[in-house]
């Protein structure tokens, strides 16, 4: 009901466009995107947002329209689910993070043919998941010029081993009894060669510091400050805001964070100039 208010109040100042990527092959399910313009006569630069790992899309949906309601468009994608507690591999964790990440550059390749859009000023934000993903996307797609990382980390098996997420608890204790994983070393040789590929740390070196932010909680038991820290070093010690929360206690500082990512972005997006008026 906020977010149905929310809009109603704003519904003036943007247009809102459901968007639907056929699916990349036969068997499988269609992208889905939501892009919210705000009310402007030239291309406006656009914000892809990727979402949390469960629940429902309350929280990417309330950071798109708050970055909205400063005049950055989004395109936020809704998640395919990570299933981690069904999961019995760790290729299913490389798979999905790969599917986003490939859904992510399909979402691009519209947004390039759309005439409201500037596609030289095009941005990626995440929160918790999300973020690892946007973190993928942003060195792996040279369309991207900023992104905003929330709740963040890297060194995938590290987390994947200490977080107190219950759905990675139960991914782990059972990958732990599947492969009689005794320690922490057998555990982390054992997930690594899965997983490196989608690691944010591993691809972190290659981003400029000065177009990343990178936001997180100083009591955050689901990505813990030793990956936040890791994955700050491997970017280059960009910006990096504390909030003083942990992982879910930082919803009621959403607007708080949607408005330091929306400095970012505008600071970002200033050094490229912006397309005359048709």
């Amino acid at each position: 009901w906020f977010l149905d208010l929310y809009t109603a109040l704003h519904s003036k100042e943007f247009e809102p466009l459901r968007v639907e990527l056929p699916a990349a092959d036969p068997a499988g399910d269609p992208a889905i995107a939501h892009l919210v313009l705000p009310t402007s006569d030239r291309p406006q630069p656009v914000v892809i947002v990727l979402p949390i790992l469960g629940g429902d899309h309350f929280v990417s949906e309330a950071f798109a329209k708050a970055l909205v309601n400063r005049g950055i468009a989004t395109a936020r994608l809704e998640r395919r689910p990570l299933e981690l507690r069904s999961a019995d591999s760790p290729e299913a964790v490389q798979q999905r993070f790969a599917d986003a990440v490939r859904d992510a550059r399909r979402l691009l390749d519209w947004l390039e043919t759309r005439p409201e859009v500037d596609s030289d000023r095009l941005g990626v934000a995440g929160i918790s998941v999300g973020s690892l993903m946007a973190c993928l996307l942003h060195a792996n797609d040279p369309r991207i010029s900023a992104s905003v990382l929330v709740l963040s980390g890297g060194g995938l098996p590290k987390l994947l081993y200490e977080s107190r997420e219950r759905d990675v608890r139960r991914f782990r204790k059972r990958m732990v009894q599947k492969y009689s994983l005794d320690s922490y070393d057998e555990f982390h040789a054992w997930v690594e060669p899965y997983v490196e590929s989608v690691d944010p740390s591993y691809f972190a070196p290659s981003l400029e510091p000065d177009r990343v932010l990178l936001i997180s909680g100083r009591f955050d038991r689901v990505i813990s400050p030793a990956r936040s820290r890791e994955l700050w070093a491997a970017l280059g010690q960009p910006d990096w805001v504390k909030l003083p929360t942990g992982h879910h206690s930082a919803i009621p500082f959403l607007w708080y964070v949607a408005g330091r990512a929306a400095d970012h972005f505008e600071r970002a997006f200033e050094q490229v100039p912006v397309p005359a008026a048709e």
